[in-house]
């Protein structure tokens, strides 16, 4: 590609794609594909204008502030972060978790110890959910695994993680953000451009998921990202955003 004007980290989830869909196809971005947990690197080295990033890492320090008001959030169920269980979620003692996406890790982390008064112990673990819970009584699970693992006749109990938020503080929650790089010229275009470019994405999510071959797998996605998403940055999410770094502030998760 040559000389691109921005250059953004993105994630390759499905919930992530509507905010950057239509600029795959401009001469002018190039889309750059990491796992979540590694974007704030990039960003810091300057390998990217911008990164679909983890909101803890951005409360950690990293990168240069929110950029325009496109975000992942949830409000009660996602769907997509959740943590199955072996045994109710009052009695989980070990956790093996996805460390794929800092933000996810840090909730749970913030919802056993602040809400449910436990002391667990954290394994880390890939994304295989039977092997994760030989190891442990409950697996952390984000992103498109999780998605698919969420069906009716799972034998665990699952609990998803924005609801579990909800239940506890009654706001909505931020998984990822667009967050600038430190020193950003032309803030302010890229802002609107990449905030053109969620409205553009939220309108064609038909074309999004098109590629999906199995169509009973293609509404599930469908579904997903049109009504369980949140795209906007509303003030119920900078509410929640709030909260969330007090709470994980107390428990030393932001340094």
């Amino acid at each position: 590609m040559s000389n691109p004007r921005f250059r953004l980290g993105v994630v390759s989830y499905w919930n992530a794609k509507p905010l950057y869909h239509t600029l795959e196809k401009r001469s002018d971005f190039e889309i750059i594909p990491r796992l979540p947990a590694q974007l704030a690197e990039g960003l810091d080295s300057g390998e990217f204008d911008a990164a679909l990033m983890p909101v803890v890492d951005h409360l950690r320090g990293h990168g240069d502030g929110i950029l325009g008001d496109g975000i992942v959030g949830a409000t009660g169920k996602v769907r997509s972060v959740l943590l199955f269980s072996k045994v109710p979620i009052e009695e989980v003692k070990s956790v093996a978790l996805d460390t794929s996406s800092h933000s996810s890790v840090a909730l749970i982390t913030v919802i056993l110890r602040e809400f449910y008064k436990l002391s667990p112990t954290f394994i880390n673990h890939g994304p295989q959910l039977h092997q994760m819970l030989e190891t442990a009584d409950a697996a952390l699970l984000i992103g498109d695994p999780a998605l698919e693992a969420n069906h009716p006749d799972c034998l665990y109990r699952i609990y998803d993680l924005p609801e579990e938020w909800q239940k506890f503080t009654g706001l909505s929650f931020v998984f990822a953000a667009w967050i600038a790089r430190k020193n950003l010229e032309n803030r302010e275009e890229l802002a609107q451009l990449l905030n053109e470019a969620r409205d553009a994405g939220e309108k064609v999510i038909d074309e999004i998921v098109a590629p999906v071959e199995d169509e009973t797998w293609r509404e599930t996605v469908s579904d997903y990202l049109n009504n369980t998403i949140e795209y906007h940055l509303t003030e119920a999410h900078r509410e929640g955003l709030n909260q969330f770094k007090g709470l994980a502030a107390s428990q030393g998760l932001l340094s």
